[in-house]
């Protein structure tokens, strides 16, 4: 194997790792936003009346 295929090689392996991390990224924030969105709307609401 010649130095320049191993860089080639190296930098197809950087440019996959980077395409899965921001699909991982990606897919924890929607997981987040759906999280975040049932934890609102499972609350009940608060009908007591305001404390003086």
């Amino acid at each position: 194997m010649t130095r320049v295929s191993r860089v080639d090689s190296i930098a197809s392996e950087l440019r996959d790792i980077k395409r899965r991390l921001h699909a991982l990224e990606t897919a924890l924030g929607a997981v987040s936003a759906r999280t975040a969105a049932a934890t609102r709307t499972d609350q009940e609401p608060d009908d007591s009346p305001p404390k003086r």
